[in-house]
């Protein structure tokens, strides 16, 4: 029985092991390819070139720790709403940047916004499980030509159809013709707004944004990197590698609860496990008090509790049932 112990003791408390399954955060690039791209400058380059260089930079660091994809709207033109270029995969960078080799035209193209992350929300190759997240870029307004005001907040809604379906969706505005007011809304909506931010604002301007409002180069860069660094240490509690470190469901823990208090838990294999709640009296008879020292009484309140951690609860709940059986046998 000793040896029995003392190799429960030991699996329960061995290191993560090595995962068989890589599986990254599934991530959308979904780019503004709007006239004003190009025609909008910033110094002495268009917001276009700046767009494309910021994302290959970010691409270069992050591309074998993420799926990264691309989607540019509109497409073809006008205001269609935009479509798959590059789908989701790791080492994407030179497809992604293949894709983004023609800038917009001049003229022509507008801003269907929610149109395209609407079609974000069913592209087949963001489905499936695991983390899957939007990044969307734009430099303006959702816009279709003639405009319609009634418009202006179908983003919002449609970051919520996204968030229907499991995925999250990061807001960055480009340069100062964005509409402040709708994208703090888009980032409300999908719960990544800054911390401490005005959801109020319709001031791109404002330092307390709740999206990400970027008005050059290095802005662009730093936003970028901080959305898919954080997207790329994700690990979840599913029994697979999601940030790609060789080990899986590591160093994960949450807080937990039941009636006779809180406690945390932590992952093992995909499932979480190990409550550290005190737990409940087998029969959960009513606590004794003051006022009700005879804990049977109707008036009590509670159950009685005793103190509880991973290792009484969850390690040894088998070991002493098999105490139990063999003592029965030797009767």
């Amino acid at each position: 029985m000793q040896r029995f112990a003392a190799s429960m003791f030991l699996l329960s408390t061995a290191a993560p092991a090595a995962a068989d399954t890589c599986d990254p955060a599934k991530v959308m690039v979904v780019l503004d390819k709007s006239s004003s791209m190009q025609t909008g400058m910033i110094g002495t380059a268009t917001k276009w070139s700046i767009a494309v260089d910021g994302l290959g930079q970010v691409l270069a660091a992050y591309e074998d720790k993420a799926e990264l994809g691309l989607m540019t709207f509109p497409k073809p033109n006008q205001c269609s709403p935009g479509a798959l270029d590059v789908a989701p995969a790791r080492n994407n960078r030179a497809a992604i940047l293949g894709a983004l080799a023609t800038p917009p035209p001049v003229g022509g193209n507008w801003t269907p916004m929610a149109q395209t992350l609407d079609v974000a929300a069913t592209e087949p190759s963001l489905q499936g499980p695991g983390a899957r997240h939007v990044i969307i870029v734009t430099d303006g307004w959702q816009w279709c030509d003639p405009y319609d005001p009634a418009t202006r907040y179908d983003g919002v809604d449609a970051v919520s159809r996204l968030q229907a379906q499991g995925i999250t969706t990061w807001v960055v505005g480009f340069g100062a013709e964005v509409d402040a007011a709708a994208l703090n809304q888009m980032a409300l909506m999908s719960e990544t707004e800054r911390p401490s931010c005005d959801p109020t604002s319709d001031d791109p301007a404002a330092a307390d944004n709740c999206y990400f409002q970027v008005n050059n180069a290095i802005e662009l860069v730093a936003a970028l990197s901080t959305i898919v660094g954080t997207i790329s240490e994700d690990e979840l509690c599913d029994g697979l590698d999601n940030d790609c470190d060789g080990q899986i469901d590591e160093a994960l823990s949450r807080d937990c609860s039941n009636t006779c208090g809180p406690g945390s838990e932590t992952c093992s294999a995909g499932a979480w496990t190990g409550c550290t709640a005190p737990v409940e009296g087998a029969t959960c008879e009513p606590a004794a008090d003051d006022e009700n020292p005879n804990p049977g009484g109707a008036t009590a309140a509670g159950c009685a509790c005793s103190a509880n951690g991973p290792a009484s609860a969850g390690l040894f709940a088998p070991l002493f049932a098999v105490v139990w059986w063999l003592r029965r046998r030797r009767r």
